[in-house]
């Protein structure tokens, strides 16, 4: 499963003084999605930062080298949105996430967008190659996109 749709409600602490969304909420939401899409495909991550993929620890780490977000209609308290989490491209070093946020009631598409994520070596704090066994259990839908 290379994707992910979580529910998602609105509470009134996710709003800001306009009544609509705070926008840092959608960067939480998207790591929200990152997170469980890969718990979904048994790659987790352990309260020490490092990534475990199967049930074996690896010496790495994934960490946001990009984010970027867009607001197409407004979101408010109560509203309740399906986050849509997909991986579409994974290269030697890094993996693209691409998020959807709709409205569950009738799917209009609220906010789009999309982040990078780096695996790095978490001792010598570096980039560093993705391990082969994640890339696996992530490609296995052929729209990814992969530069190795």
């Amino acid at each position: 499963m290379k994707r992910k749709s979580l529910r998602i409600r609105v509470k009134a602490g996710d709003t800001d003084f306009s009544g609509n969304i705070f926008h840092p909420r959608i960067v939480e939401w998207f790591s929200l999605g990152r997170i469980e899409l890969l718990r979904s495909n048994r790659i987790t991550f352990m309260n020490n930062g490092y990534i475990n993929i199967e049930g074996n620890p690896q010496k790495i780490s994934l960490v946001v080298g990009e984010i970027y977000a867009r607001f197409h209609t407004p979101i408010r308290f109560d509203d309740e949105v399906i986050l849509l989490t997909k991986v579409s491209e994974i290269r030697e070093k890094t993996i693209r996430f691409d998020f959807k946020v709709q409205h569950a009631s009738n799917k209009k598409i609220l906010v789009s967008g999309w982040s990078i994520s780096v695996c790095i070596n978490k001792k010598k704090c570096k980039a560093s190659p993705l391990p082969n066994k994640m890339v696996e259990l992530l490609k296995g839908n052929k729209n990814i996109l992969t530069h190795m």
